[in-house]
């Protein structure tokens, strides 16, 4: 039908201009641990991984960097692009040197925040903590943070090894989560952990057999966007939606993105967005008075794929095959 337009249902996380601003912390004491975690709760966010070195001279800070890949599970810090490499080789870490050196700066320390809500230390955190150590002297320590809780990795000199603290409580902190960021308590709780909890979703959330619906979740399949979308949607390139999802992910902080319906045309399109790794299932489905009946879902079991990921990979594969063509 004609006119129809995407309807947003749900948005677990807001547009929040303050998140869009420069925030200035020159001259701040760092005097203890807490000092640092109270001061680097201003990074929380919940849409997308930042990675920061948090430059010292003495007990004050005298200034950051930040380097993101503005996706909401990843920051490659390895293989930024940009006219000076970032950790990418060793010129990496001497150029941080040199910018110690210019700022007068006896130590740093680094810090990134988990999207997902979930404050443990990962092995990738721990190889790239251990990297940067190792090659740029003045490590004090690593705090990760998210949502009310934060992990921590320190240098034991003696031994001459990393030390993990996860999940760690922050005392006295301003619940800032929630109802700020929640619109609709109807799906606060709600997870996507299988194509049941995708049907009993859609038995709950019934809409106009002209629409379709889009939820996309977090890494620990936490609702973070529920749209309606029309089934005309479907029409459009696999790339053009593609896109669309990909950068509702990216609004959102989600890695997940699932598709459902009761129109049997969108579904065969839609199925066809699992293989090409732009949406992470599909399912087809009919609601009755007493529950929603799955009929099918995409070729797969149940996917939960990371469309980053997924995306990452077709793009590689497909500019492998142009390469094949040409030679």
């Amino acid at each position: 039908m004609p006119g129809l337009e995407i309807k947003t249902i749900y948005n677990a996380i807001p547009e929040n201009e303050e998140m869009k601003s420069y925030i200035d912390l020159k001259d701040i004491k760092i005097e203890s641990r807490e000092d640092l975690v109270k001061t680097c709760q201003i990074f929380r966010n919940p849409k997308f991984e930042t990675f920061r070195i948090i430059y010292m001279r003495d007990n004050s800070i005298v200034n950051y960097e930040s380097v993101t890949s503005r996706l909401p599970n990843s920051c490659n810090i390895f293989r930024v692009k940009s006219k000076t490499p970032y950790l990418k080789n060793q010129r990496g870490f001497e150029d941080i040197s040199r910018r110690m050196y210019r700022l007068g700066a006896n130590g740093y320390y680094l810090q990134h925040n988990h999207p997902s809500g979930n404050a443990r230390v990962s092995i990738e955190d721990i190889r790239i903590t251990n990297k940067i150590c190792k090659n740029i002297k003045g490590f004090r320590g690593h705090i990760i943070v998210d949502h009310g809780t934060y992990a921590w990795i320190e240098k034991d000199m003696r031994e001459d090894k990393l030390i993990v603290k996860n999940n760690v409580k922050i005392e006295g902190l301003p619940d800032i989560d929630s109802p700020q960021l929640i619109r609709d308590n109807s799906l606060i709780q709600k997870r996507i952990s299988s194509r049941n909890d995708l049907a009993r979703l859609m038995y709950d959330i019934k809409h106009s057999t002209h629409y379709s619906s889009l939820i996309l979740t977090s890494a620990d399949s936490s609702i973070r966007l529920f749209q309606e979308i029309p089934n005309t949607f479907i029409n459009m390139s696999y790339r053009q939606i593609g896109g669309y999802i990909k950068n509702r992910c990216i609004d959102t902080g989600s890695t997940r993105a699932f598709l459902t319906t009761t129109d049997k045309p969108f579904f065969e399109r839609a199925k066809e967005l699992v293989n090409l790794g732009y949406a992470s299932d599909c399912l087809a489905y009919t609601v009755t008075n007493e529950k929603a009946t799955i009929i099918e879902g995409a070729d797969k079991n149940f996917v939960d794929q990371n469309i980053f990921k997924c995306i990452e990979d077709t793009d590689r594969k497909r500019k492998l095959e142009i390469k094949d063509k040409e030679i």
